[in-house]
């Protein structure tokens, strides 16, 4: 074979493989995000996401396909199945140049209510229970009590804690990409990048449990705040959990008298 039919032979190569290349990057920015999913049916063990599940559907009701892509990962979020009851600890660590901290949340859910108790910048632990129409917050193990209007809005998001309702609740326009993502220990996820103020946010929601898995968020100067998750436990937490410090349950309502204050705790 002459140098010039082997020069050919290569610049060919090189050509197709260009063109393979170019289509795989075409197909995967038109159609890797707009993969078919059913909900709210889990997946059977080892079908990928964006695998539909075979009709007719189990117990009666029907499937309904849809995408995940920026445009619809809000709805989607909200229709995933969650447990009713859960505790699970959130780490959150805050890095600027030189130095870190980190912060532990210890979250307890039992339907709509709440209690998060956080540790780490305070000397005393932080504690809120929310309830749909009140938050009652205090400091360390003692009293007083302040209850605070929620204002649609759950413990977890006023103790600063990202969760899957953050996502839910972002303008549509933040969202830059939704996408399927495969995560050891996991399996199936979803992964969502945002822009937010100033940092790009990246958050990883279990279609397992429907639970934020983790987060993080990234400024001019690096990585700004990493959100880790442990592994929910679920049940009921129990009664201790929604009891405030005089030993009232919550949402029972305040009794006349009590030293429960309106406004925010101190620290």
């Amino acid at each position: 074979m002459s140098r010039r039919q082997i020069t050919l032979l290569s610049v060919g190569a090189a050509v197709l493989l260009a063109a393979v290349l170019m289509g795989s990057v075409w197909l995967t920015y038109f159609a890797g995000n707009s993969v078919p999913f059913t909900l709210p049916s889990p997946l059977p063990s080892g079908v990928l996401p964006g695998v539909s599940a075979p009709e007719p559907a189990l117990g009666g009701f029907s499937y309904t396909p849809l995408t995940v892509d920026a445009r619809s990962i809000q709805a989607v979020l909200a229709t995933v199945e969650r447990p009713a009851a859960y505790r699970q600890t959130v780490t959150c660590t805050f890095y600027w140049p030189g130095g870190e901290e980190t912060v532990t949340h210890s979250i307890a859910r039992r339907g709509d209510l709440t209690r998060v108790e956080t540790r780490g910048m305070e000397p005393l632990a932080q504690n809120r229970i929310s309830t749909p129409d009140t938050v009652y917050a205090w400091t360390g193990d003692a009293m007083p009590v302040y209850a605070v209007t929620p204002e649609d809005a759950d413990a977890e998001v006023l103790s600063g804690v990202p969760a899957w309702e953050t996502v839910a609740a972002l303008p549509p326009e933040s969202i830059l990409l939704a996408e399927y993502l495969n995560l050891p220990g996991e399996r199936r996820c979803l992964r969502v990048l945002t822009e937010e103020a100033v940092y790009f946010g990246e958050y990883i929601v279990s279609l397992e449990t429907g639970l934020l898995v983790k987060a993080a968020f990234t400024g001019a100067e690096g990585l700004a705040y990493e959100v880790k998750t442990g592994p929910p436990v679920l049940g009921d937490p129990g009664n201790e959990y929604f009891t405030l410090p005089d030993g009232r349950a919550v949402p029972a309502p305040p009794e006349a008298g009590a030293d429960t204050q309106s406004g925010p705790p101190d620290g």
